[in-house]
C-alpha cells in the first residue's frame, strides 16, 4: 500500500503542473481597425538625486486624441515596460469607444544600480524602492521622473518609437 500511496504522491504535483489554465483574451485586448493608435516614446533615466546611481527604463505612452490644450488623465505603471505590449492597445480601444478619458501612460521599471566591474552583478533596486515606507519613490515620481517623462508631451519633435 506504501508503495501506491508514494506513486500518487510523486505523480499529484505533475499533474498540477500540466494543466495549464487559459483564459479568453477580453475584446478590448486585440487591436480593432480604424482605431486611433497613440505613440509610444522611451527613454532611459539615469539622474535621479533621490536613488543616486540608479538607471532605469520608461515610456510613454500619448493616445492620439492628446490635445495639449485639454486637460487628460495619467496612470502610471510599475515594473511599467512589461505592461508596454498589452496597455496601448487596450486605452486605443476605449479611449476611441469613449468608454474612458484620454489618458496618457507612464511606464516606469525600477531602478537599476549598474555592476561596478565585470565580475559583479547589477544590484536591482525594486523591493528597496516599492516596499519603502517613507516616500521617496512618491517624490520620485512627482519630481523627478514625471517632469522628464512628460516632456515628451509638448515636444513637436517626433523622436519617437511608435509601437
Amino acid at each position: 500500500m506504501k508503495p501506491l500511496l508514494f506513486s500518487v504522491l510523486l505523480a499529484f504535483p505533475f499533474c498540477l503542473i500540466s494543466q495549464e489554465e487559459t483564459y479568453p483574451v477580453h475584446p478590448d485586448m486585440v487591436k480593432k481597425e480604424g482605431v486611433p493608435v497613440g505613440e509610444i516614446r522611451k527613454g532611459v533615466f539615469d539622474s535621479s538625486e533621490i536613488f543616486p546611481g540608479t538607471t532605469r527604463d520608461y515610456a510613454v505612452y500619448v493616445p492620439a486624441q492628446y490635445d495639449p490644450s485639454e486637460p487628460a488623465a495619467l496612470m502610471v505603471f510599475q515594473d511599467g515596460m512589461s505592461y508596454l505590449k498589452t496597455v496601448p492597445v487596450v486605452f486605443d480601444n476605449l479611449i476611441d469607444a469613449v468608454e474612458m478619458p484620454v489618458t496618457i501612460a507612464l511606464f516606469v521599471n525600477p531602478g537599476v544600480v549598474p555592476a561596478l566591474s565585470e565580475e559583479a552583478l547589477p544590484r536591482f533596486n525594486r523591493s528597496f524602492e516599492y516596499d519603502a515606507a517613507d516616500g521617496r519613490y512618491a517624490g520620485f515620481l512627482l519630481n523627478e521622473i514625471m517632469p522628464v517623462a512628460l516632456k515628451f508631451l509638448s515636444a513637436k519633435n517626433h523622436h519617437h518609437q511608435s509601437v
